[in-house]
């Protein structure tokens, strides 16, 4: 059985997603990554290529993209409660989050890719 210290070590090298466009992401390295007018934010739980291009494209139709990674422990939305699965119905859906919270600040904040997508590629994908 892993040792507490271990675990708790473990939850700060975990990483949620948010994904954006180029212009967006000169804005929320300034002010942050702000909710929508419903209070959420939404993230992925992986950075891979298949999941992140194909919820770009398909959920939210752009193809010029930032992938922004953050700790959900260090912006203060790893408790219970505050992160719920998205009912998106998708075989995405397992790696979909909202999260309520109004702000994350800019400094927990770090740009973790940057692409433009194919997308009659991304099309092709199969997603399981």
């Amino acid at each position: 059985m892993p040792a507490l210290d271990d675990y708790i070590d473990s939850l700060f090298n975990v990483y949620f997603y948010h994904i954006t466009t180029p212009e967006k992401w000169v804005e929320i390295q300034k002010e942050g990554l702000k909710a929508d007018e419903n209070g959420e934010i939404f993230a992925l739980t992986t950075n891979k290529p298949e999941i992140v291009d194909y919820v770009a494209i398909n959920r939210m139709g752009i193809t010029d993209i930032v992938i922004v990674r953050f700790n959900p422990c260090n912006a203060g939305v790893g408790t219970p409660g505050k992160i719920e699965n998205e009912d998106a119905g998708k075989s995405t859906a397992p790696y979909q989050r909202i999260i309520r919270r109004n702000i994350i600040r800019p400094s927990l904040l770090e740009k973790d890719g940057e692409r433009k997508l194919d997308t009659e590629r991304v099309k092709r994908i199969p997603i399981n």
